[in-house]
């Protein structure tokens, strides 16, 4: 769809319709490269684990914090402070990959995870990738870690979930960068289209 004569454009609203969340050990091997994000289809590296369903209104919510800008003794002057990037996933399924991610550990023999009161310490890839409605998509994939998990109440009948914190972490796998993002574009698009 081309905008109208007031310039706004339809096809250009991004109404997300689905996704995907999955986790790797933070490895160069298991970096999609560049070259490759815009694949139609993405092929992710064999060690990735995907996260599953979302709730209905879990979708990937991204946020950025700044801290205080630093001032200068001259008005109009100031520098950003540091900023931190995350992104909130309410995920839906109770699978392996999911408590392996927030528990920070895989199940004994016995089945038993030895839960602890702390968030886990693990660095990994994580990918998000967000499908719209008008066959444009997202990814975005860097280091992060999980810095917070709220578990939902349970509630007969309802989707038992928990909001996951993703905060991304500038790392040397990806230049220094938090993340690396494409799109929003069609997959399989020449670059730049």
């Amino acid at each position: 769809m081309a905008a109208d004569e007031a310039g706004n454009d339809l096809g250009a609203v991004g109404v997300p319709i689905t996704g995907l969340a999955a986790f790797a050990p933070a490895e160069t091997a298991n970096v999609i490269p560049k070259a490759d994000m815009a694949a139609s289809p993405l092929v992710l590296p064999a060690a990735f684990k995907r996260l599953g369903l979302y709730k209905a209104d879990g979708g990937p919510a991204p946020t950025r914090d700044q801290d205080e800008a630093i001032e200068f003794f001259q008005k109009g002057y100031q520098l950003a402070g540091d900023g931190t990037r995350s992104v909130a996933i309410t995920l839906a399924e109770q699978n392996a990959a999911v408590q392996q991610l927030i528990e920070g550990q895989t199940p004994d023999a016995n089945g038993v995870i030895e839960v602890s009161s702390n968030l886990p310490d693990n660095r990994f890839i994580l990918l998000v990738v967000t499908k719209y409605r008008n066959g444009n998509e997202k990814r975005q994939q860097g280091v992060a870690w999980v810095s917070a998990v709220e578990p939902d109440q349970q509630e007969r009948g309802s989707v038992e979930g928990a909001a996951v914190t993703f905060t991304w972490l500038e790392d040397e796998l990806f230049n220094g960068a938090p993340f690396w993002q494409w799109g929003p574009a069609k997959p399989g698009a020449a670059a730049g289209a």
